[in-house]
């Protein structure tokens, strides 16, 4: 995928995300600046991002992070700053968040684990008590379970290799007060 296509997916989340953190506009613009350059670079040097979305946040978190850092704003007064909610993290969250609420537990946990946290599925089996095997097939079929979900209330549009270019929620689809209240968290619009 190229600049353009990932950015203009990502630009209006990720800034309203990173002005939720940081509470000026202007800052937040420069923040932004300094991500896109970022995203720019690691394409060109091909690193390999699996995930665009969560890896723009993640550089967002870092880079608000070391502006504070670069400030002597310590942890405390980080923390302290307006709108800044330890649980209000990305786009990530809510998909942790869904997982976690509304997967039956069989295929939550492994799920969770495996997309959320990133562990490798040989060390999510030692630690569910599960065969290799198992592991892999509960971790497929909640992914499976979430993307039913999903689809359920939000038409999904893919491009030719197959990752989400855009999104909408369907009209008729009334979502549940706590999810919406996730969404609201991190200023995600549908």
């Amino acid at each position: 995928m190229d600049f353009t296509t990932i950015w203009k997916r990502c630009e209006t989340n990720l800034f309203n995300f990173i002005l939720s953190k940081t509470n000026d506009a202007a800052l937040a613009h420069d923040i932004l600046q300094e991500v896109s350059i970022k995203l720019h670079n690691a394409l060109v040097r091909k690193v390999e991002i699996r995930n665009h979305t969560s890896w723009l946040y993640q550089v967002a978190r870092n880079t608000i992070s070391d502006h504070y850092r670069s400030q002597n704003i310590s942890k405390t007064q980080m923390a302290s700053l307006p709108n800044r909610n330890a649980s209000e993290s990305c786009i990530c969250d809510l998909s942790g968040f869904i997982i976690q609420n509304y997967l039956p537990q069989k295929y939550s946990h492994a799920l969770y684990l495996s997309d959320i946290e990133e562990l490798p599925q040989q060390q999510i089996a030692k630690q569910m008590g599960l065969s290799l095997t198992a592991t892999k097939s509960r971790i497929q079929r909640g992914r499976q379970k979430l993307r039913e979900l999903v689809t359920k209330c939000v038409n999904i549009e893919w491009n030719s290799r197959g990752e989400p270019v855009d999104y909408y929620l369907k009209n008729s689809c009334e979502l549940p007060p706590e999810l919406l209240k996730e969404i609201k968290k991190i200023n995600l619009t549908l």
